[in-house]
């Protein structure tokens, strides 16, 4: 064959080869097409009134504008953060404190002006300095989405303090690592190769081959489901990492840092059940403060005395979310902790050299890892997830319970309606023992296996309505409990 032959032929089999390889492409992008293979994105559309958004980085966000709080209306700024725009650039000489947490720093039903940022700008300049605040917090917010709010848009409100009080969503057990989710909407959002079905396909498969904690990669289909057990949204080691980070961030700027150390209405009553669960993150909270020699003010001891005066139903809306009275005491310990610890003449700045986070682990006992169903944002993250966790919670594998090691005596079922919002549901024994809870949403069943020992319950169900309260005995039979506005 000539040389011109034997390249004719070359050709040929180039082209049929990249034929084939597009045919072969075209019938994989129509069969992960088919599949559904989607990112993690903000499922719900924005009618105006709601706080929560979906974010291109952070999974959510809050929308600008006045937005329904639980009742109240919260005013979210153009940087989506809730209250009125900084002024920029800082006034010369003036302090400025920025809040950064979830949802129980946000100020989850109260006003604006109730909110612990605002009432801690009002407690210091009581005390005659000159400072102003700004409300960083997110509802729902991990320490993962607080360090991408920080470098987006927290540093350039030029903060001289930033008081960091991420907990309770950090160590809440969920569907997804919040890390995982951040990182697949990062490589499935960007980049012409995140518009094909196929690669999103294949990133998935290739990262499920890692298996174990190996896998990064969250790929969502129309077949999918709930996973039946919950994993911690941040370990308590990246927990401690990511407050490294923030602090060492921060002290580059010239900001110096404080965390706190939050209370729900449980603790404040002095019943530290679950205290297992929360000890390695307020353990690493700890660790960090101490190894940067900066404060971690303490808000249990305000909040068990005030409870101990008026009763911690005044101070709190449900479980976790203080009331305009609760972050009124709130701030105080706040503001009052700050001085204590020297501020402003110690300005708080962490040290250069990274903590060492090796040695934090999660000692939670086995068995804690039920998915937390309704209560979680990761719902609204993939299409149909309602459907999907509606198909959970029918299984009972999101409902809250009694801990496994306790004998079950009889189940308390039932139906809660709160319109429009989602209602909390708590069990309680006489002796206001809590013996379990769950976030349900409309008119929803409810189930709870009732331990041997407690032969009459009291039922709670809670929502931005108003509260109901039942009893429920094993003759009682199916509970309804609704909440008219």
């Amino acid at each position: 064959m000539t040389r011109r032959g034997r390249r004719q032929t070359l050709l040929f089999r180039v082209a049929a080869a990249g034929l084939v390889l597009l045919a072969a492409l075209f019938v994989g992008e129509g069969f992960a097409r088919g599949l559904g293979i989607v990112a993690p994105a903000w499922q719900a559309r924005d009618p105006g009134d709601v706080i929560m958004i979906g974010h291109p980085t952070r999974l959510w966000g809050m929308g600008e504008g006045k937005r329904n709080n639980a009742g109240t209306v919260a005013t979210i700024n153009e940087l989506g953060l809730r209250g009125d725009m900084p002024r920029l650039p800082r006034p010369v000489g003036r302090d400025r404190v920025v809040v950064v947490g979830d949802s129980s720093f946000f100020g989850h039903g109260v006003r604006d002006e109730d909110t612990p940022a605002v009432l801690v700008g009002l407690s210091l300049r009581a005390r005659g300095l000159d400072v102003d605040t700004v409300n960083g917090a997110v509802p729902g917010y991990s320490t993962e989405q607080t360090r991408l709010l920080l470098d987006e848009v927290g540093w350039a409100t030029e903060p001289t303090l930033l008081i960091v009080c991420n907990v309770w969503s950090d160590y809440n057990f969920d569907h997804f690592r919040d890390q995982d989710l951040i990182r697949t909407q990062a490589l499935f959002g960007r980049g012409v190769l995140a518009r094909s079905a196929l690669f999103r396909l294949a990133a998935g498969w290739g990262d499920s081959l890692r298996g174990g904690d190996g896998a990064q990669v969250v790929t969502w289909s129309q077949h999918s489901s709930w996973p039946a057990s919950g994993v911690r949204r941040v370990s308590p080691q990246r927990f401690a990492e990511n407050l490294d980070a923030i602090a060492r961030a921060a002290a580059s700027r010239g900001v110096g840092v404080a965390f706190l150390r939050p209370t729900n209405r449980d603790m404040a009553r002095g019943d530290y059940a679950g205290a297992d669960v929360r000890a390695p993150y307020f353990d690493a909270q700890a660790a960090v403060a101490a190894w940067h020699g900066v404060p971690l003010i303490l808000t249990g001891p305000a909040l068990e005395e005030a409870a101990a005066t008026v009763g911690p139903d005044a101070l709190f809306l449900d479980d976790l979310h203080p009331s305009a009275a609760g972050n009124t005491v709130l701030a105080e310990a706040i503001a009052g902790g700050l001085m204590a610890a020297g501020w402003p003449g110690s300005r708080f700045l962490a040290r250069e050299e990274a903590f060492d986070a090796s040695d934090i682990v999660d000692s939670a006992p086995d068995g804690r890892g039920t998915s937390p169903g309704s209560m979680s944002p990761q719902v609204n993250l993939f299409p149909a997830g309602n459907r999907a966790l509606a198909a959970a919670e029918m299984s009972g594998a999101t409902n809250a319970t009694i801990g496994r090691d306790q004998t079950i005596a009889w189940i308390l079922a039932g139906t809660a309606h709160a319109p429009p919002g989602p209602v909390e549901v708590t069990v309680r024994s006489l002796e206001d023992e809590k013996l379990g809870a769950v976030v349900l949403r409309g008119e929803t069943s409810y189930r709870f296996e009732i331990p041997a020992g407690h032969a009459r319950v009291r039922v709670e169900a809670m929502a931005a309505a108003g509260r109901v309260v039942g009893e429920a005995t094993p003759t009682t039979g199916d509970l309804r409990l609704d909440i008219r506005p």
